[in-house]
């Protein structure tokens, strides 16, 4: 794929396709243990990506959990130094996708409202993913869409709330507080039914990959 070890940050630098292949390689890098070889990467649409190998056929769709709606949103509040204001252009005014609770949060009453607890972000993060996930869950049921006897759903954290840093290499601690808000995750797809239509979400931070599947959510370097 060539964009092995390439820094998140410089990832978001890229074109869509560009990023889907660095989230793609970042997956196959915690996964490669768990495949059987040889192993073709198909690049496609609907999934983003087909993986093929002996008696293995996976389709893998990829996904930025920060909509580009929010992007510009920021990229027009940019000499303001805040995350949480009120934004100069509201639903309606543009064909944008304001389902996001990232954006629902953004254009919120100062205080919060309820589902959110307040400014609690790891609620927050919480919602963010299980919206990204219902989403995508949409997608798969679409006609058109090509399913595969497994499929993966690999979400990119590209926004890390500055409240709920991202864990580290060798700080036990944060993952392990990052692994208790994965079990939360994990605990509320069990109960939407997700694992039917996808059966493994990861979750691609700037240091670790997140999966998740049936059985538990578990952690990857």
């Amino acid at each position: 794929l060539g964009l092995e070890g390439l820094p998140a940050g410089q990832a978001a630098l890229l074109d869509k396709k560009s990023r889907e292949r660095w989230l793609m390689a970042a997956w196959l890098a915690v996964s490669a243990e768990q495949l059987a070889y040889p192993l073709r990467v198909h690049s496609s649409e609907r999934p983003d990506f087909l993986l093929s190998a002996p008696g293995l056929a996976v389709g893998v769709e990829c996904m930025e959990v920060v909509p580009e709606e929010l992007k510009r949103l920021q990229t027009q509040l940019r000499d303001i130094n805040s995350g949480w204001l009120r934004p100069v252009l509201a639903p309606g005014e543009h064909d944008w996708d304001w389902s996001n609770p990232l954006l629902q949060r953004l254009l919120a009453p100062k205080g919060g409202r309820p589902g959110f607890n307040g400014e609690d972000p790891v609620a927050l993060w919480l919602a963010v993913m299980r919206w990204a996930v219902a989403k995508k869950r949409d997608v798969i049921g679409r006609e058109g869409f090509a399913r595969q006897p497994r499929n993966v759903l690999l979400l990119h954290d590209n926004w890390p709330l500055p409240a709920l840093p991202c864990a580290g290499p060798g700080d036990d601690a944060e993952q392990q507080r990052w692994q208790g808000v994965l079990d939360q995750l994990h605990a509320r797809l069990l109960a939407d039914g997700a694992f039917v239509d996808w059966q493994q979400v990861a979750i691609v931070q700037a240091d670790w990959v997140w999966k998740l599947d049936v059985a538990e959510a578990r952690a990857r370097l």
